[in-house]
């Protein structure tokens, strides 16, 4: 950074830190060393000086520059006009006044800058203060800022949960709610980038249900919306509807991924892989609404609600375009997550090629917190399951399966089909020895 700040220098041209680190840093969160970099320098000027700039994103006019191995995002100071699709600034016009940069931002606390040279904050609109009030507020008029680029709906709710802030104005909430549809004009790619962080909060159940409230769900995801129209049984639950339901299993994916050890289950945490858990867990009873039924004695059944949910998600996971790979982790352990406390009734075969599933060990975690308020709780039988696995996977290790060559040195007359049967059977017989 210290070379760029050189150069822009020599032509005096000014160099700030902006968006994260700053706004991280005067809440004196471990903040982000992820910088993005602004400057009252133009584009033109930019690639008579820089070396190794990329344009990308050309029609923002956001430039990543490569200087001594390090790379920044850099974008000029602008204004944005004629804005298209609420996204798309269709013409951009550059500036060289922070205060007029500072205008054309989402929230205030975007609009503080941190001078690369004096280390010194400049606050152009004297915004400082929302952000240490711990207040979040759009720029001006908050109806022109969500037409400048819908996407803001989804940042507001991300931000003011992530931080934990108040609101500026009572009718924010509202004023999303009405703007809602805007979102329908961008890429989807888009709006799951931004639900995927929100769902990543610590404060994601808060998060999740201004989500409902503003009418996202209604929109993109009916099914999670209607949860609330389905009652829960009474009975074994003191959740009074099943999107209740929903938001406390989350809470006890929460839980889970504060203390990884509490269930005394070894798995790696990655961001992806609780975005597969989380995503379970909102679409696992999502057709509950329609197999909903009571019976002669007042009591409430979802016949096969797992596998209507199953291919109903399949169908919500391609819109939303997850990869083949999350796709396929959420769609086994939506169609498996009742299933998983009958491991101790099945045959010994069976259960054991259950329990090899790559997606098991999840299956365990998504089965607790799908129970873990059902009345009364079982606890012996989550340590039964838990040491049942666990014995397991110590039994696995020492066994040593065949592979296709051992098959094809034995049985040197077999076809190819008889040759996968017979190593099928072999390693069966394995697996239950």
């Amino acid at each position: 950074m210290k070379k760029i700040l050189n150069k822009l220098s020599k032509i005096n041209k000014n160099l700030y830190i902006v968006w994260w680190h700053t706004r991280e840093k005067i809440l004196w969160w471990d903040y982000s060393w992820d910088i993005d970099l602004a400057t009252d320098a133009n584009p033109t000027e930019l690639r008579e000086i820089l070396n190794s700039v990329t344009e990308v994103w050309k029609k923002y006019w956001t430039i990543i520059v490569n200087e001594d191995n390090e790379s920044y995002e850099l974008t000029s100071f602008r204004k944005d006009i004629w804005i298209l699709d609420n996204r798309r600034p269709v013409e951009v016009e550059f500036t060289d006044s922070i205060e007029e940069d500072s205008c054309r931002r989402d929230f205030t606390f975007n609009a503080i800058y941190l001078d690369v040279k004096n280390q010194q904050y400049i606050d152009p609109q004297n915004w400082i203060i929302d952000l240490k009030n711990k207040t979040i507020r759009f720029i001006w008029n908050p109806i022109d800022r969500i037409k400048e680029d819908a996407l803001r709906i989804l940042r507001f709710v991300r931000f003011k949960n992530k931080y934990d802030f108040k609101l500026w104005n009572d009718n924010y909430l509202k004023i999303l709610k009405s703007n809602i549809e805007l979102l329908k004009n961008l890429s989807i790619e888009r709006i799951k980038s931004e639900l995927d962080k929100i769902i990543l909060l610590d404060n994601n159940i808060q998060a999740l249900k201004e989500l409902k409230q503003i009418g996202f769900f209604k929109i993109f995801i009916p099914e999670i919306d209607n949860l609330v129209k389905t009652p829960w049984w009474a009975k074994h639950h003191l959740e009074w509807n099943v999107w209740v339901h929903t938001l406390m299993t989350i809470g006890e994916l929460n839980k889970y991924f504060k203390d990884t050890k509490r269930f005394n289950i070894k798995l790696n945490i990655d961001n992806n892989l609780k975005l597969d858990l989380y995503w379970t867990m909102l679409l696992h009873d999502i057709w509950k609404n329609d197999t909903y039924s009571i019976d002669w004695n007042k009591n409430i059944h979802y016949y096969w609600h797992e596998k209507y949910s199953y291919h109903k998600s399949k169908e919500i996971l391609k819109n939303f375009k997850f990869s083949n790979k999350s796709k396929k982790t959420i769609l086994w352990l939506i169609e498996n997550h009742l299933r998983v406390f009958k491991v101790f009734d099945m045959k010994t075969l069976k259960a054991r090629k259950f329990m090899m599933h790559d997606s098991f060990i999840l299956l365990i975690i998504v089965w607790l917190a799908d129970h873990k308020w059902r009345l009364p709780t079982d606890d012996i039988i989550i340590e039964k399951l838990i040491k049942f696995y666990n014995k397991f996977i110590k039994t696995l290790s020492s066994k040593k399966f065949l592979n296709w060559n051992d098959i094809l040195v034995k049985y040197p007359d077999l076809k190819w089909r008889e040759i996968k049967n017979k190593l099928n059977a072999l390693n069966d017989k394995i697996l239950i020895s």
